[in-house]
């Protein structure tokens, strides 16, 4: 059934209350939302399926051959031919690339490269690193939210760091609603609580309303009709996740379509629309931030990206995106190859560092170190 049969409808737009036009626009918001959902998760179902079939093999492929690359410089720096310089610019090298492969592959033979160009130990280097990150963030988190960190507590990685402030801002609010509730409240103050309490009341009775008349409709228990009795446990079904997912827009839906209301007679009194519209913003809220979560959904070495947007359209389009990004790194393999080759003789290697910069924190790949037409 379409969203249109939620729409409140007059003789003319200018008939209708600034109410219903609101619950117009929030009933349209919600169905171009699902609507939304349902299009990019199928979508981005058959991106995932062929960056896993197409891209990651071919990224696998193409971090190997980095890999042999930094081996090649690893040969290099206990040739007598390389100057000291050129060994520190050697070494350098080794060590941000294998630093960069570490974090991205895991590669445990890159670690024991690492740890004999820096001797210390790769894992106890990156605990050191997330230790320090994770008192910064103390700090930080202290400064602007005034929080204290007991001694011992794991904030090691973000998402320890958001359960334990989302715990400690509750134990805050609690905190602070305590005081609020010992002091002497005033009349005024009084009267503003109880018609938040009331209205909150109100609106879950306004959604609950509609769940109590379907279940009276559809409760299969005392149906005899075996058919009868499947149809109805499958109406529940549907009923039931609506209303615990706090979805007024399928329940509105569920009732007129299977009871033949219309939504005129159920959101007639203002008082009545005032809460559903309340209840509908909510759900335009939470798709909004669920459609956000499901563009985020990246892969692999793609984590955090917005794959949709990357490789995203019909499907000529989306098979076009992916097989330009197969075909860049394909083309990245055969540059590092050649590289491979060419640096591997030691008069090419020297001409090479020459024009290399230590760098104090590596970014991008090797092909950023090279000076443009270098052994191209």
């Amino acid at each position: 059934m379409s969203h249109k049969a939620l729409i409140i409808t007059q003789k003319s737009e200018k008939d209708l209350s600034k109410l219903q036009k609101q619950f117009n626009a929030n009933v349209k918001k919600i169905n171009e939302l699902k609507q939304r959902l349902k299009d990019d998760g199928e979508q981005l179902r058959k991106i995932v399926t062929r960056i896993q079939s197409d891209i990651i093999p071919t990224e696998h492929k193409h971090f190997e051959k980095i890999t042999e690359l930094v081996f090649v410089f690893d040969k290099h720096h206990d040739d007598p031919f390389f100057k000291k310089k050129e060994k520190a610019k050697i070494a350098d090298f080794i060590v941000n690339k294998s630093h960069e492969l570490i974090e991205t592959t895991g590669n445990e033979d890159l670690k024991v490269l690492y740890e004999k160009y820096t001797n210390e130990s790769f894992d106890e280097m990156d605990a050191e690193a997330e230790n320090a990150t994770a008192e910064m963030m103390k700090n930080m988190m202290s400064s602007m939210f005034g929080v204290d960190f007991e001694e011992g507590a794991d904030v090691s990685d973000p998402q320890k760091m958001q359960e334990y402030m989302e715990r400690k801002m509750e134990e805050k609010q609690a905190e602070a609603q305590t005081k609020k509730a010992n002091k002497k409240k005033s009349d005024k103050q009084i009267e503003k609580e109880e018609k938040i309490k009331e209205e909150a009341k109100n609106i879950s009775k306004a959604a609950r309303s509609i769940y109590t008349d379907l279940v009276k409709a559809f409760h299969p228990d005392r149906e005899r009709d075996e058919n009868e009795r499947d149809r109805k446990t499958e109406i529940m079904k549907k009923v039931t996740h609506a209303y615990e997912n706090d979805d007024l827009f399928e329940l509105l839906r569920l009732k007129i379509e299977l009871q033949g209301a219309d939504i005129e007679s159920l959101t007639m009194a203002d008082e009545q629309l005032k809460y559903y519209n309340k209840i509908l913003k909510e759900q335009v809220r939470e798709l909004e931030e669920s459609l956000w979560q499901l563009r985020m959904q990246g892969i692999g070495p793609m984590g955090g990206e917005d794959l949709l947007s990357k490789f995203g359209g019909d499907e000529k389009t989306m098979k076009a995106r992916i097989t330009r990004q197969v075909n860049k790194l394909k083309n990245n393999i055969k540059l590092v190859e050649q590289d491979i080759l060419t640096l591997g003789v030691k008069e090419n290697m020297r001409r090479f560092l020459k024009d290399y910069q230590i760098q104090d924190d590596f970014e991008g790949d090797f092909m950023n170190f090279l000076p443009p037409g270098f052994f191209r």
